[in-house]
Order: C-alpha cells, then sequence, then structure tokens
C-alpha cells in the first residue's frame, strides 16, 4: 500500500512542481527533492481514513507540499544557518546504515546496520545534520545528541505509552512524529517502559525497533516460546515495513541497551 501511495504522489509532485527535483528517498515511502526527505506514512494514514480521497487527491496533495515548500522557502530554512534557529527543532533519529544519503551526516552507531542520527525537524520531512553545520553552529555532537533527545522528550511531555491487550504484557509507543524508535535512546522514556512492565525503575527489559515509527517491549520473565513468537514478529516487521531498523531484540535497563 505504502509504496503505491508513494508512487501516485510522486507522480503529481512531479507534475507540479518539476523544478523542484521531486524523486524516491533511500527508503520505502519516502520522497526527497534532493535535500529533505518527506515520509509518506503520516499521509498514507491521512488517506485512508478519508481526510481526503481520490476525488480531491491531485488537489490535496499539491496544496500539502505547497505549503510546505513555502515553509522551507521563508526564512525558516531546511537546515538553518544560525543556531538560534535550528537548536528548537534538532532531534535524533534512528536510521538504517544503509541508506546512501548519510555519508556526510552526523551519526552514532546504535545496532548491528542502525545508526543514531541528528536530523532538523521540518513540517512533512527533515533534514539530517551534518559536521558543516554543527562546526558553524559552534556545537558538539554530544551536545547536539543530548539536546535532540531533550527535544523529543520536550515535543511531547505526556508520552502515549500504549499498553497493548491480551494475555501477554506489552507496552508500545507509535505516535507517528518520525521520531518513536528514537525514544529507546532516552534514558526517563526506558525508565517509564520499565516501570510500566516490571513495576520498578530498576529492573530491565526486552525491547525492540523493528521500524523507523514503532518501538516495543515486553518483561524479560515470559515463557521462551512467547518470546521467541515476539522475537520472529520483530524480524518480519523490520524486513517488511518501511523505514526498516533492527530485526534483533534488545535487552534494556534504564542505563543500558544492549543486544541480544
Amino acid at each position: 500500500m505504502i509504496e503505491q501511495f508513494t508512487d501516485r504522489v510522486l507522480e503529481v509532485l512531479q507534475r507540479e512542481f518539476p523544478d523542484q527535483g521531486f524523486r524516491h528517498g533511500d527508503e520505502i515511502g519516502t520522497l526527497t527533492d534532493g535535500e529533505v526527505s518527506f515520509g509518506m506514512s503520516n499521509l498514507c494514514a491521512q488517506y485512508q481514513q478519508g481526510i481526503f480521497n481520490d476525488d480531491n487527491f491531485d488537489t490535496a496533495i499539491r496544496n500539502k507540499f505547497a505549503q510546505i515548500l513555502q515553509m522551507l522557502q521563508s526564512s525558516v530554512e531546511a537546515i538553518p544557518e544560525n543556531w538560534d534557529d535550528a537548536q528548537s527543532r534538532l532531534r535524533v533519529q534512528l536510521v538504517s546504515a544503509k541508506l546512501t544519503n548519510l555519508s556526510s551526516a552526523v551519526t552514532f552507531p546504535f545496532a548491528d546496520d542502525v545508526h543514531s542520527s541528528l536530523v532538523i525537524d521540518n513540517d512533512g520531512g527533515y533534514a539530517y545534520v551534518r559536521q558543516a553545520d554543527l562546526d558553524r553552529w559552534n556545537q558538539t555532537a554530544l551536545d547536539a545528541i543530548e539536546l535532540g533527545k531533550r527535544n523529543i522528550v520536550i515535543s511531547q511531555p505526556q508520552l502515549p505509552l500504549a499498553i497493548m491487550p491480551g494475555d501477554v504484557r506489552l507496552v508500545a509507543i507509535q505516535t507517528g512524529d518520525g521520531y518513536d524508535a528514537a525514544r529507546i535512546l532516552i534514558p526517563e522514556i526506558r525508565t517509564q517502559i520499565i516501570r510500566e512492565l516490571t513495576g520498578t525503575v530498576d529492573g530491565e527489559a526486552f525491547a525492540a525497533v523493528p521500524n523507523r515509527d514503532f518501538l516495543i517491549a515486553w518483561p524479560t520473565d515470559l515463557i521462551p516460546e512467547i518470546h521467541q513468537q515476539l522475537s520472529e514478529t520483530v524480524a518480519m516487521d523490520s524486513r517488511q515495513q518501511s523505514h526498516p531498523l533492527c530485526e534483533r531484540v534488545l535487552r534494556i535497563t534504564a542505563e543500558t541497551i544492549e543486544l541480544t
């Protein structure tokens, strides 16, 4: 569904904005103009919910991207020149290390073929922060990463931690803002997850980030068969969903993240 939807959006954008250079991004369900990546997941969800339909599809897409492009071409640039304009929009994001447009981006290894990165959040998209941007802002990568984490918390202070129904206690985060998987990097969010699953902040839990827009966790005392089923589901999700990340399960505490 997301591939066909993305193709259809691209047809509209190439026709309506021929000079913008829209094309497919490196990840399934993304488009890019060469500077900013635009995820189609939220837009596709709006289409499925009937917020716009086939009759007004072209008009809705044109109007949406006209607003986005106007914002990007105004004083609020994709990558601001000045630190004062950039700092509140800085975010951390988990990305596949296989992406070809990460060559100049600031990244840190996370797990297997997954990196944590720094991005500037834009309306409808994001742009990767480069070392040259940090140098211009006179900021270190470590300080910027910490600010990016804090900005995610500030953006949604009441974390929508969903308790999944069923006999097995599962918690999930799926806000759709593009930073759900990255929330595993934030100690206070790991603490919330562990408290929900174990009743204590000093415990540990299993967690997974199979794609950019999903974080799921479960207790470490599940019977092995259920744990194996969940592990296999995570691996399948990573192979099938857009913005794939880590196929493996993680063991988390408030202080640590380890591959199992």
